[in-house]
């Protein structure tokens, strides 16, 4: 009777055991499907007005040269996101005096700084140094990937202005002067 038993037992954990394996053996499928579109998008930060004030005054001494008043700014960042396909090596930002004129005698400064910010993820960008601006576009930012830097202010680069007269012979009386930095984000 025992061996009855224990035959009977062991006959149902078999069977257990082999519905239980075979339960696991099934399989299903289902088709997933993903389309994230090429990215490149650009921004200054703050906002509304990304104005910035440059000024040459005259010293209030006779025979002294002219000083520059706040020659460095520093208060606008750039903020990108970008996802490129599979095939493309990178992106650049480039920046270019798109409206107005520079003085004469005046040189035109930007420099973007290393990343920092929220964003980050993937590659961001490499600063290209401090370089200076006209009408031409130049590279402020090289070897962007996949990335994204983050909103707003303490977002993506810094971006420092400065201004440094080169040639006091050519520098000429104006009330005001104005022009627009233009940034362009585009594949390598």
């Amino acid at each position: 009777m025992k061996k009855v038993h224990f035959f009977i037992c062991l006959a149902f954990f078999i069977l257990l055991f082999y519905a239980k394996a075979y339960s696991q053996m099934e399989e299903a499928e289902a088709n997933v499907y993903f389309t994230l579109p090429q990215i490149a998008l650009v921004d200054v930060e703050p906002g509304l007005d990304n104005s910035i004030i440059f000024r040459v005054n005259t010293s209030a001494e006779s025979g002294e040269s002219p000083f520059l008043e706040l020659p460095v700014n520093d208060e606008l960042w750039i903020n990108y996101s970008s996802s490129l396909a599979t095939t493309q090596n990178s992106r650049s930002i480039v920046a270019e005096i798109s409206q107005g004129d520079i003085p004469d005698g005046i040189q035109f400064y930007l420099e973007a700084s290393t990343y920092s910010g929220t964003g980050g993820s993937g590659q961001v960008g490499q600063p290209s140094g401090r370089i200076e601006l006209n009408s031409q576009p130049r590279p402020i930012i090289s070897n962007i990937g996949n990335c994204y830097t983050g909103d707003g202010i303490n977002n993506g680069h810094r971006l420092s202005f400065s201004i440094d007269v080169s040639d006091y012979s050519r520098v000429y009386s104006v009330d005001e002067s104005s022009f627009v930095v233009l940034y362009t984000i585009s594949d390598n």
